[in-house]
């Protein structure tokens, strides 16, 4: 049964991690489903030698592959606050893609000082909390 989960979080975030890594894209995750290390191109890199942007980025393809998991029919609500904040621009458009895939699935929730970061997430539902 562990086995199976395992193959099925490595599946997900493989799936959701494609889409902004590209085909190469590969994760080891352990038994405890962390993320061990991620490969592209044939080259694999343990997940503490990754930038700071490339470990937040997995991060939230993680969490989006786990709430995707959890249950598919009601799915569950994640909620990212302020991310992506040392992501470049072409990996922050591949990460709204991500986010427009995982809205079609689930609720995302997004709370950020900067919504212009995330402009390119097409299905959003967009609401301005003011002091």
């Amino acid at each position: 049964a562990l086995e199976q989960r395992v193959q099925e979080k490595v599946a997900e975030v493989e799936r959701l991690g494609r889409v902004v890594f590209g085909p190469t894209f590969e994760v080891e995750v352990d038994s405890d489903l962390q993320i061990v290390s991620r490969t592209l191109d044939g080259r694999t890199v343990p997940y503490q030698s990754l930038s700071g942007g490339a470990k937040e980025q997995l991060g939230i393809v993680a969490r989006l592959a786990v709430a995707a998991l959890v249950d598919t029919q009601d799915s569950v609500p994640v909620l990212i606050d302020d991310a992506l904040g040392f992501t470049d621009p072409q990996r922050l458009a591949k990460m709204c893609e991500v986010l427009d895939v995982a809205g079609t699935q689930g609720q995302v929730i997004v709370l950020t000082c900067v919504p212009q970061r995330y402009e390119g997430v097409e299905c959003a539902h967009h609401i301005e909390v003011t002091p």
